[in-house]
């Protein structure tokens, strides 16, 4: 593990956590359907929000497997 890529991931982290957070607001606002227990049943995307946290997922986990083989 170097600082260099440790910083890296939670960059990423952070990224991912942001991206997260947009696209569980628009989910929120009703814009898809949820079960009532909003359980991880319900398939969800298809929107810019839902995109990114996807991509930003992606970006995170190529971060954290760098930190994990440095």
């Amino acid at each position: 593990m170097t600082y260099k890529r440790l910083e890296e991931a939670i960059k990423e982290a952070r990224r991912f956590i942001k991206t997260a957070e947009a696209a569980q607001s628009r989910i929120a606002d009703g814009k898809y359907p949820l079960p009532r227990d909003k359980q991880q049943t319900a398939l969800v995307g298809g929107s810019r929000e839902t995109a990114a946290a996807r991509r930003a997922s992606m970006d995170l986990t190529r971060a954290l497997t760098d930190l994990r083989g440095s």
